[in-house]
Protein backbone atom coordinates (compact mmCIF):
# COMPACT_ATOMS: atom_id res chain seq x y z
CA UNK A 1 0.00 0.00 0.00
CA UNK A 2 1.24 3.51 -0.82
CA UNK A 3 -1.02 6.36 0.32
CA UNK A 4 0.87 9.38 -1.01
CA UNK A 5 -1.58 11.90 0.47
CA UNK A 6 -1.07 10.72 4.04
CA UNK A 7 2.44 9.32 3.45
CA UNK A 8 1.38 5.96 4.85
CA UNK A 9 2.94 2.84 3.38
CA UNK A 10 2.71 -0.86 4.13
CA UNK A 11 5.59 -3.11 3.09
CA UNK A 12 5.74 -6.90 2.96
CA UNK A 13 9.20 -8.40 3.23
CA UNK A 14 10.17 -11.09 0.74
CA UNK A 15 11.70 -12.87 3.73
CA UNK A 16 9.88 -12.07 7.00
CA UNK A 17 12.01 -10.74 9.85
CA UNK A 18 12.18 -13.45 12.51
CA UNK A 19 11.30 -12.67 16.16
CA UNK A 20 14.33 -11.14 17.87
CA UNK A 21 16.17 -10.55 14.60
CA UNK A 22 17.69 -7.16 13.75
CA UNK A 23 17.35 -5.08 10.61
CA UNK A 24 18.41 -1.67 9.33
CA UNK A 25 16.17 1.01 7.85
CA UNK A 26 18.00 3.67 5.85
CA UNK A 27 16.15 6.83 4.82
CA UNK A 28 16.81 10.37 3.63
CA UNK A 29 14.53 13.29 4.54
CA UNK A 30 14.55 16.82 3.16
CA UNK A 31 12.37 19.47 4.78
CA UNK A 32 12.01 22.90 3.22
CA UNK A 33 9.43 25.48 2.26
CA UNK A 34 9.12 26.47 -1.36
CA UNK A 35 8.25 30.10 -2.10
CA UNK A 36 5.77 32.16 -0.13
CA UNK A 37 2.58 30.85 1.43
CA UNK A 38 -0.46 32.72 2.72
CA UNK A 39 -0.57 30.75 5.97
CA UNK A 40 1.26 27.86 7.56
CA UNK A 41 4.86 28.97 7.32
CA UNK A 42 7.29 26.36 8.60
CA UNK A 43 8.35 27.63 12.03
CA UNK A 44 10.18 24.45 13.02
CA UNK A 45 13.30 24.71 10.85
CA UNK A 46 14.43 28.32 11.20
CA UNK A 47 17.67 30.28 10.93
CA UNK A 48 18.13 30.49 14.72
CA UNK A 49 16.15 28.17 16.98
CA UNK A 50 15.28 25.02 15.05
CA UNK A 51 13.18 22.56 17.10
CA UNK A 52 12.08 19.27 15.53
CA UNK A 53 10.53 16.14 16.99
CA UNK A 54 11.65 12.85 15.49
CA UNK A 55 8.23 12.22 13.93
CA UNK A 56 8.73 15.41 11.88
CA UNK A 57 11.72 14.04 9.99
CA UNK A 58 11.99 10.26 10.61
CA UNK A 59 9.68 7.39 9.61
CA UNK A 60 7.39 6.10 12.36
CA UNK A 61 7.02 2.33 12.40
CA UNK A 62 3.58 0.94 13.09
CA UNK A 63 0.03 2.29 12.98
CA UNK A 64 -0.51 5.82 14.28
CA UNK A 65 -3.92 7.18 15.22
CA UNK A 66 -2.79 10.68 14.24
CA UNK A 67 -3.83 10.15 10.63
CA UNK A 68 -7.33 8.87 11.37
CA UNK A 69 -10.41 10.91 10.51
CA UNK A 70 -11.44 13.02 13.50
CA UNK A 71 -14.20 15.40 12.36
CA UNK A 72 -17.48 14.10 13.78
CA UNK A 73 -19.69 14.93 10.78
CA UNK A 74 -17.33 13.24 8.31
CA UNK A 75 -17.05 10.16 10.51
CA UNK A 76 -20.85 9.88 10.50
CA UNK A 77 -20.86 10.36 6.71
CA UNK A 78 -18.68 7.27 6.29
CA UNK A 79 -20.61 5.17 8.82
CA UNK A 80 -18.00 5.46 11.57
CA UNK A 81 -18.64 6.11 15.24
CA UNK A 82 -18.83 9.90 15.75
CA UNK A 83 -15.98 10.05 18.24
CA UNK A 84 -12.52 8.56 17.96
CA UNK A 85 -11.97 7.46 21.55
CA UNK A 86 -9.25 5.44 23.30
CA UNK A 87 -9.66 1.84 24.39
CA UNK A 88 -11.79 1.25 27.47
CA UNK A 89 -10.07 0.73 30.80
CA UNK A 90 -11.35 -2.86 30.79
CA UNK A 91 -9.67 -3.70 27.44
CA UNK A 92 -6.54 -5.46 28.68
CA UNK A 93 -5.24 -5.93 25.11
CA UNK A 94 -4.63 -2.16 25.02
CA UNK A 95 -1.85 -2.68 27.57
CA UNK A 96 0.30 -3.99 24.71
CA UNK A 97 0.70 -0.39 23.45
CA UNK A 98 2.06 2.62 25.31
CA UNK A 99 0.65 6.13 25.21
CA UNK A 100 3.76 7.84 23.79
CA UNK A 101 4.26 6.18 20.45
CA UNK A 102 3.83 2.43 21.02
CA UNK A 103 7.51 1.68 20.39
CA UNK A 104 9.22 -0.14 23.25
CA UNK A 105 12.17 1.31 25.15
CA UNK A 106 15.19 1.90 22.90
CA UNK A 107 18.82 3.02 22.96
CA UNK A 108 19.69 6.03 20.85
CA UNK A 109 22.77 7.26 19.00
CA UNK A 110 22.02 10.67 17.46
CA UNK A 111 24.40 12.88 15.48
CA UNK A 112 23.34 16.47 14.73
CA UNK A 113 25.15 18.86 12.37
CA UNK A 114 24.49 22.59 12.18
CA UNK A 115 26.24 25.92 11.54
CA UNK A 116 29.54 26.40 13.32
CA UNK A 117 28.07 29.42 15.16
CA UNK A 118 25.29 27.36 16.73
CA UNK A 119 25.01 24.61 19.35
CA UNK A 120 23.29 21.35 18.34
CA UNK A 121 21.41 19.42 21.03
CA UNK A 122 19.68 16.03 21.23
CA UNK A 123 18.80 13.68 24.11
CA UNK A 124 21.65 11.57 25.42
CA UNK A 125 25.15 12.10 26.79
CA UNK A 126 27.32 14.21 24.51
CA UNK A 127 30.25 12.01 23.41
CA UNK A 128 31.76 14.23 20.72
CA UNK A 129 31.56 17.82 19.53
CA UNK A 130 33.70 19.15 16.66
CA UNK A 131 33.82 22.05 14.19
CA UNK A 132 35.03 21.52 10.63
CA UNK A 133 34.23 23.08 7.28
CA UNK A 134 32.06 25.79 8.80
CA UNK A 135 29.83 23.27 10.55
CA UNK A 136 29.53 21.99 14.10
CA UNK A 137 28.70 18.33 14.61
CA UNK A 138 27.84 16.71 17.93
CA UNK A 139 26.97 13.12 18.81
CA UNK A 140 24.65 12.12 21.67
CA UNK A 141 24.31 8.55 22.99
CA UNK A 142 21.78 7.33 25.55
CA UNK A 143 23.25 5.29 28.39
CA UNK A 144 19.84 4.14 29.64
CA UNK A 145 16.63 3.20 27.84
CA UNK A 146 14.60 6.05 26.36
CA UNK A 147 11.37 6.21 24.39
CA UNK A 148 11.49 6.40 20.60
CA UNK A 149 10.38 9.99 21.12
CA UNK A 150 13.04 12.68 20.95
CA UNK A 151 13.85 16.16 19.67
CA UNK A 152 16.78 17.85 17.99
CA UNK A 153 17.53 21.56 18.35
CA UNK A 154 20.00 24.14 17.11
CA UNK A 155 20.47 27.82 17.96
CA UNK A 156 23.09 30.45 18.74
CA UNK A 157 22.76 29.74 22.43
CA UNK A 158 24.32 31.22 25.52
CA UNK A 159 24.37 28.75 28.37
CA UNK A 160 24.40 28.74 32.15
CA UNK A 161 25.30 25.71 34.23
CA UNK A 162 24.56 24.30 37.65
CA UNK A 163 24.59 20.97 39.46
CA UNK A 164 22.20 18.91 41.55
CA UNK A 165 23.83 16.05 43.46
CA UNK A 166 26.21 15.26 40.61
CA UNK A 167 23.77 15.91 37.77
CA UNK A 168 24.92 18.57 35.30
CA UNK A 169 22.19 21.19 34.79
CA UNK A 170 22.24 23.52 31.79
CA UNK A 171 19.92 26.20 30.48
CA UNK A 172 20.51 27.09 26.80
CA UNK A 173 19.04 30.50 25.95
CA UNK A 174 19.14 33.51 23.67
CA UNK A 175 21.80 35.88 25.11
CA UNK A 176 19.15 38.63 25.25
CA UNK A 177 16.76 36.49 27.32
CA UNK A 178 18.57 35.84 30.60
CA UNK A 179 15.74 37.20 32.81
CA UNK A 180 14.50 33.90 34.24
CA UNK A 181 17.47 31.58 33.73
CA UNK A 182 18.51 31.57 37.41
CA UNK A 183 14.93 30.83 38.44
CA UNK A 184 14.88 27.85 36.09
CA UNK A 185 18.17 26.48 37.42
CA UNK A 186 16.94 26.87 41.00
CA UNK A 187 13.71 25.02 40.16
CA UNK A 188 15.70 22.24 38.46
CA UNK A 189 17.84 21.80 41.57
CA UNK A 190 14.91 21.76 43.98
CA UNK A 191 12.89 19.43 41.76
CA UNK A 192 15.60 16.83 41.25
CA UNK A 193 16.39 16.75 44.97
CA UNK A 194 12.73 16.19 45.85
CA UNK A 195 12.20 13.56 43.15
CA UNK A 196 15.34 11.59 43.99
CA UNK A 197 14.47 11.59 47.68
CA UNK A 198 10.84 10.60 47.22
CA UNK A 199 10.52 8.78 43.88
CA UNK A 200 13.89 7.10 43.32
CA UNK A 201 16.95 7.52 41.09
CA UNK A 202 17.10 9.98 38.22
CA UNK A 203 18.24 8.09 35.12
CA UNK A 204 20.53 10.68 33.47
CA UNK A 205 23.67 12.55 34.48
CA UNK A 206 22.34 15.69 32.77
CA UNK A 207 19.19 17.81 32.63
CA UNK A 208 18.80 20.49 29.97
CA UNK A 209 16.36 23.30 29.25
CA UNK A 210 16.51 24.79 25.76
CA UNK A 211 14.81 27.94 24.54
CA UNK A 212 12.95 27.83 21.25
CA UNK A 213 11.27 30.73 19.37
CA UNK A 214 7.87 31.96 20.49
CA UNK A 215 5.92 30.66 17.52
CA UNK A 216 4.36 28.34 20.12
CA UNK A 217 3.96 28.64 23.87
CA UNK A 218 4.62 25.34 25.63
CA UNK A 219 7.35 23.28 27.21
CA UNK A 220 7.85 19.59 26.43
CA UNK A 221 9.79 16.83 28.14
CA UNK A 222 12.06 14.52 26.18
CA UNK A 223 14.75 12.29 27.69
CA UNK A 224 16.53 14.68 30.06
CA UNK A 225 15.97 17.48 27.53
CA UNK A 226 13.24 20.10 27.81
CA UNK A 227 12.46 22.50 24.93
CA UNK A 228 10.85 25.60 26.49
CA UNK A 229 9.19 28.46 24.59
CA UNK A 230 10.69 31.93 24.87
CA UNK A 231 7.16 33.34 25.36
CA UNK A 232 6.23 30.92 28.11
CA UNK A 233 9.33 31.23 30.24
CA UNK A 234 12.29 33.19 28.95
CA UNK A 235 10.71 36.61 28.35
CA UNK A 236 7.90 36.23 30.90
CA UNK A 237 7.52 38.91 33.57
CA UNK A 238 7.62 36.94 36.79
CA UNK A 239 8.66 39.71 39.20
CA UNK A 240 5.42 40.08 41.19
CA UNK A 241 5.84 37.95 44.36
CA UNK A 242 2.07 37.98 44.92
CA UNK A 243 1.51 35.98 41.74
CA UNK A 244 2.01 32.26 41.14
CA UNK A 245 5.61 31.45 40.17
CA UNK A 246 4.55 29.55 37.08
CA UNK A 247 8.06 29.43 35.60
CA UNK A 248 9.30 27.34 38.53
CA UNK A 249 6.11 25.31 38.38
CA UNK A 250 6.44 24.50 34.67
CA UNK A 251 10.10 23.62 35.12
CA UNK A 252 9.23 21.25 37.98
CA UNK A 253 6.37 19.75 35.93
CA UNK A 254 8.60 18.95 32.95
CA UNK A 255 11.30 17.45 35.18
CA UNK A 256 8.54 15.39 36.79
CA UNK A 257 8.01 13.83 33.38
CA UNK A 258 11.49 12.34 33.61
CA UNK A 259 9.81 9.94 36.04
CA UNK A 260 6.19 9.99 34.82
CA UNK A 261 6.55 9.33 31.11
CA UNK A 262 10.28 8.68 30.78
CA UNK A 263 10.63 5.98 33.44
CA UNK A 264 7.07 4.75 33.71
CA UNK A 265 4.99 5.00 30.55
CA UNK A 266 1.29 4.13 30.64
CA UNK A 267 -0.86 2.01 28.39
CA UNK A 268 -2.63 3.59 25.41
CA UNK A 269 -6.12 3.50 26.90
CA UNK A 270 -8.52 5.44 29.08
CA UNK A 271 -6.69 6.88 32.08
CA UNK A 272 -3.31 6.82 30.33
CA UNK A 273 -2.66 10.55 30.73
CA UNK A 274 -3.45 10.34 34.45
CA UNK A 275 -0.26 8.35 34.98
CA UNK A 276 1.76 10.88 33.00
CA UNK A 277 0.26 14.38 33.14
CA UNK A 278 -1.57 14.22 36.48
CA UNK A 279 1.50 12.73 38.15
CA UNK A 280 3.75 15.45 36.69
CA UNK A 281 1.28 17.98 38.09
CA UNK A 282 1.50 16.34 41.50
CA UNK A 283 5.30 16.26 41.37
CA UNK A 284 5.47 19.98 40.62
CA UNK A 285 2.91 20.81 43.30
CA UNK A 286 5.00 19.08 45.94
CA UNK A 287 8.09 21.04 44.90
CA UNK A 288 6.07 24.28 45.13
CA UNK A 289 4.53 23.24 48.44
CA UNK A 290 7.94 22.86 50.01
CA UNK A 291 9.04 26.21 48.62
CA UNK A 292 5.93 28.26 49.45
CA UNK A 293 3.76 26.22 51.84
CA UNK A 294 0.03 25.44 51.77
CA UNK A 295 -0.82 29.07 52.47
CA UNK A 296 0.67 30.27 49.17
CA UNK A 297 -0.30 27.27 47.04
CA UNK A 298 -3.97 28.16 47.49
CA UNK A 299 -3.76 30.66 44.60
CA UNK A 300 -2.68 27.93 42.23
CA UNK A 301 -5.37 25.48 43.41
CA UNK A 302 -8.05 28.15 42.96
CA UNK A 303 -6.86 28.74 39.40
CA UNK A 304 -7.01 25.01 38.68
CA UNK A 305 -10.49 24.76 40.23
CA UNK A 306 -11.91 27.63 38.20
CA UNK A 307 -10.34 26.29 34.98
CA UNK A 308 -11.82 22.84 35.55
CA UNK A 309 -15.30 24.18 36.30
CA UNK A 310 -15.31 26.43 33.23
CA UNK A 311 -14.16 23.65 30.91
CA UNK A 312 -16.78 21.15 32.07
CA UNK A 313 -19.46 23.19 30.33
CA UNK A 314 -17.72 23.04 26.95
CA UNK A 315 -17.22 19.24 26.88
CA UNK A 316 -18.69 17.98 23.58
CA UNK A 317 -18.24 14.23 24.05
CA UNK A 318 -18.41 13.06 27.66
CA UNK A 319 -16.82 14.02 30.94
CA UNK A 320 -15.27 10.95 32.54
CA UNK A 321 -13.72 10.26 35.96
CA UNK A 322 -10.02 10.99 36.34
CA UNK A 323 -9.06 7.30 36.12
CA UNK A 324 -10.83 7.14 32.72
CA UNK A 325 -9.55 10.46 31.31
CA UNK A 326 -9.30 10.45 27.52
CA UNK A 327 -6.64 13.11 27.04
CA UNK A 328 -8.91 15.94 28.25
CA UNK A 329 -6.55 18.55 29.68
CA UNK A 330 -9.13 20.08 31.98
CA UNK A 331 -9.39 16.69 33.70
CA UNK A 332 -5.82 15.36 33.81
CA UNK A 333 -4.25 18.79 34.47
CA UNK A 334 -6.81 20.94 36.29
CA UNK A 335 -8.90 18.43 38.19
CA UNK A 336 -5.84 16.21 38.61
CA UNK A 337 -3.99 18.94 40.52
CA UNK A 338 -6.83 19.38 43.01
CA UNK A 339 -7.33 15.65 43.48
CA UNK A 340 -3.68 14.84 44.05
CA UNK A 341 -3.10 17.72 46.43
CA UNK A 342 -6.11 16.73 48.54
CA UNK A 343 -5.08 13.06 48.60
CA UNK A 344 -1.56 13.80 49.85
CA UNK A 345 -2.99 16.21 52.43
CA UNK A 346 -5.43 13.58 53.72
CA UNK A 347 -3.39 10.38 53.38
CA UNK A 348 0.02 11.89 54.15
CA UNK A 349 2.65 13.12 51.70
CA UNK A 350 5.29 10.62 52.87
CA UNK A 351 2.86 7.66 52.63
CA UNK A 352 1.73 8.71 49.15
CA UNK A 353 5.31 9.11 47.95
CA UNK A 354 6.33 5.71 49.32
CA UNK A 355 3.48 4.15 47.34
CA UNK A 356 4.49 6.07 44.19
CA UNK A 357 8.13 5.05 44.62
CA UNK A 358 7.02 1.41 44.64
CA UNK A 359 4.89 1.92 41.52
CA UNK A 360 7.83 3.46 39.68
CA UNK A 361 10.14 0.65 40.77
CA UNK A 362 7.67 -1.93 39.46
CA UNK A 363 7.27 -0.36 36.00
CA UNK A 364 10.54 1.53 35.39
CA UNK A 365 11.60 0.93 31.76
CA UNK A 366 9.20 -2.04 31.50
CA UNK A 367 7.45 -2.99 28.28
CA UNK A 368 4.06 -4.61 27.80
CA UNK A 369 1.81 -5.01 29.61
CA UNK A 370 2.08 -1.30 30.34
CA UNK A 371 0.51 0.03 33.56
CA UNK A 372 -2.99 1.46 33.63
CA UNK A 373 -4.60 4.05 35.90
CA UNK A 374 -6.14 1.37 38.10
CA UNK A 375 -2.64 0.49 39.33
CA UNK A 376 -2.49 3.99 40.78
CA UNK A 377 -6.06 3.87 42.11
CA UNK A 378 -5.30 0.60 43.88
CA UNK A 379 -2.21 2.21 45.38
CA UNK A 380 -4.27 5.01 46.88
CA UNK A 381 -6.91 2.59 48.14
CA UNK A 382 -4.16 0.67 49.93
CA UNK A 383 -3.34 3.86 51.88
CA UNK A 384 -6.91 4.45 53.08
CA UNK A 385 -7.12 3.89 56.86
CA UNK A 386 -10.86 4.34 57.31
CA UNK A 387 -14.04 3.79 55.26
CA UNK A 388 -14.29 7.59 54.89
CA UNK A 389 -10.80 7.78 53.37
CA UNK A 390 -11.61 4.91 51.00
CA UNK A 391 -14.77 6.73 49.94
CA UNK A 392 -12.76 9.91 49.35
CA UNK A 393 -10.29 8.05 47.10
CA UNK A 394 -13.12 6.63 45.01
CA UNK A 395 -14.95 9.97 44.90
CA UNK A 396 -11.85 11.73 43.60
CA UNK A 397 -10.41 9.13 41.24
CA UNK A 398 -13.23 6.85 40.10
CA UNK A 399 -16.28 9.15 40.11
CA UNK A 400 -17.22 12.61 38.93
CA UNK A 401 -17.79 14.27 42.28
CA UNK A 402 -18.68 17.91 42.90
CA UNK A 403 -18.87 19.47 46.36
CA UNK A 404 -20.65 22.63 47.46
CA UNK A 405 -19.07 23.99 50.63
CA UNK A 406 -20.32 27.40 51.75
CA UNK A 407 -19.88 29.61 54.82
CA UNK A 408 -23.14 31.53 55.21
CA UNK A 409 -22.20 33.35 58.43
CA UNK A 410 -19.20 33.85 60.73
CA UNK A 411 -19.87 35.64 64.02
CA UNK A 412 -17.39 36.15 66.86
CA UNK A 413 -17.64 37.35 70.45
CA UNK A 414 -15.09 38.10 73.15
CA UNK A 415 -15.38 35.74 76.09
CA UNK A 416 -14.81 36.60 79.73
CA UNK A 417 -11.38 34.91 79.62
CA UNK A 418 -10.26 37.28 76.86
CA UNK A 419 -10.39 34.70 74.07
CA UNK A 420 -12.67 34.87 71.03
CA UNK A 421 -15.40 32.37 70.21
CA UNK A 422 -16.34 32.27 66.53
CA UNK A 423 -19.41 30.44 65.22
CA UNK A 424 -19.32 29.36 61.56
CA UNK A 425 -22.57 28.45 59.85
CA UNK A 426 -21.73 26.04 57.03
CA UNK A 427 -23.88 24.51 54.28
CA UNK A 428 -22.44 21.45 52.58
CA UNK A 429 -23.53 19.07 49.82
CA UNK A 430 -21.89 16.44 47.64
CA UNK A 431 -23.11 15.25 44.23
CA UNK A 432 -22.08 12.60 41.74
CA UNK A 433 -22.41 13.45 38.05
CA UNK A 434 -22.65 11.30 34.95
CA UNK A 435 -20.87 12.01 31.67
CA UNK A 436 -23.67 14.31 30.50
CA UNK A 437 -23.50 16.43 33.65
CA UNK A 438 -26.65 15.11 35.33
CA UNK A 439 -26.05 15.22 39.09
CA UNK A 440 -27.35 13.04 41.91
CA UNK A 441 -26.91 14.17 45.50
CA UNK A 442 -24.88 11.82 47.70
CA UNK A 443 -24.38 11.87 51.49
CA UNK A 444 -21.36 13.86 52.66
CA UNK A 445 -19.52 12.82 55.81
CA UNK A 446 -15.88 13.86 55.79
CA UNK A 447 -13.12 15.56 57.74
CA UNK A 448 -12.61 18.96 56.08
CA UNK A 449 -10.46 21.94 57.02
CA UNK A 450 -12.07 24.91 58.75
CA UNK A 451 -10.12 27.98 59.75
CA UNK A 452 -10.02 31.55 61.01
CA UNK A 453 -7.63 34.17 59.61
CA UNK A 454 -6.36 37.74 59.84
CA UNK A 455 -6.55 38.13 56.03
CA UNK A 456 -8.62 36.45 53.34
CA UNK A 457 -6.74 33.33 52.11
CA UNK A 458 -5.30 33.59 48.63
CA UNK A 459 -5.38 37.35 48.30
CA UNK A 460 -2.50 39.84 48.30
CA UNK A 461 0.28 39.01 50.71
CA UNK A 462 -1.63 36.32 52.64
CA UNK A 463 0.87 34.01 54.37
CA UNK A 464 1.33 31.67 57.32
CA UNK A 465 1.42 34.62 59.76
CA UNK A 466 -2.22 35.33 58.86
CA UNK A 467 -3.44 31.89 59.93
CA UNK A 468 -4.93 32.05 63.43
CA UNK A 469 -6.20 28.46 63.43
CA UNK A 470 -6.81 25.80 60.75
CA UNK A 471 -7.83 22.24 61.55
CA UNK A 472 -9.98 19.39 60.24
CA UNK A 473 -13.51 19.09 61.58
CA UNK A 474 -16.33 16.63 60.75
CA UNK A 475 -18.52 18.07 57.98
CA UNK A 476 -21.81 16.45 56.93
CA UNK A 477 -24.53 17.17 54.40
CA UNK A 478 -26.82 20.07 55.24
CA UNK A 479 -26.35 23.04 57.55
CA UNK A 480 -24.26 22.97 60.72
CA UNK A 481 -22.55 25.34 63.12
CA UNK A 482 -18.84 24.99 63.92
CA UNK A 483 -17.42 26.57 67.11
CA UNK A 484 -13.81 27.80 67.13
CA UNK A 485 -12.02 29.43 70.08
CA UNK A 486 -8.88 31.51 69.49
CA UNK A 487 -6.64 33.91 71.37
CA UNK A 488 -7.06 36.76 68.87
CA UNK A 489 -9.99 38.14 66.96
CA UNK A 490 -10.31 36.77 63.38
CA UNK A 491 -11.25 38.85 60.36
CA UNK A 492 -12.18 35.94 58.05
CA UNK A 493 -13.35 32.38 58.59
CA UNK A 494 -14.51 29.47 56.46
CA UNK A 495 -14.58 25.86 55.36
CA UNK A 496 -12.04 24.35 52.93
CA UNK A 497 -10.36 27.77 52.87
CA UNK A 498 -7.54 26.69 50.55
CA UNK A 499 -9.84 25.13 47.90
CA UNK A 500 -8.58 21.56 48.15
CA UNK A 501 -11.98 20.16 47.09
CA UNK A 502 -13.69 20.24 43.69
CA UNK A 503 -16.18 22.88 44.85
CA UNK A 504 -18.75 24.33 42.46
CA UNK A 505 -18.09 27.82 43.88
CA UNK A 506 -14.70 28.26 45.51
CA UNK A 507 -15.39 31.93 46.29
CA UNK A 508 -18.05 31.40 48.99
CA UNK A 509 -16.01 29.11 51.25
CA UNK A 510 -14.72 32.02 53.34
CA UNK A 511 -16.72 34.91 54.81
CA UNK A 512 -15.83 38.09 56.69
CA UNK A 513 -16.28 37.73 60.44
CA UNK A 514 -18.81 40.00 62.16
CA UNK A 515 -19.29 40.85 65.84
CA UNK A 516 -16.67 40.89 68.54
Amino acid sequence: MDDSDLQYRIYRFATPLAPGAHGTLTFHTTRWQRGLVATGDDTRVVANGTFLENREFAPQIGMSKDGLLEERSKRRKYGLTPELRPAKLEDRTAQDRNLLGNAPWVRSDITVSTLASQIPIAPGRKVSDAIAGGRRTARFVSTVPILAFFSVQSAAYAQKNGTADGTALTVYYDPQHAFNVDRMLDAMQRSLRYYRTNFGPYQFDYARILEYPGYASYAQAFAGTIPYSERLGFIADNRDPAKVDYISYITAHELGHQYWGHQLVSADMQGGSMLIETMAQYSALMVMKHQYGDDKIRRFLKYELDSYLRSRGSEVVEEVPLDRVEGQGYIHYRKGSLVMYLLQDRLGEARVNAMLRGLLARYRFKGKPYPRSLDLVDGFLSLARTPAERELVLDLLDRITVYDLKTTAAVTRRRSDGRFETLLTIKATKSHANGAGVETEAPLSDMIDVGVFDQRPGLGSFATKDVILKERRPIRSGEQVIRIVTTRKPAFAGVDPYNFYVDRNGDDNVAAVTGG
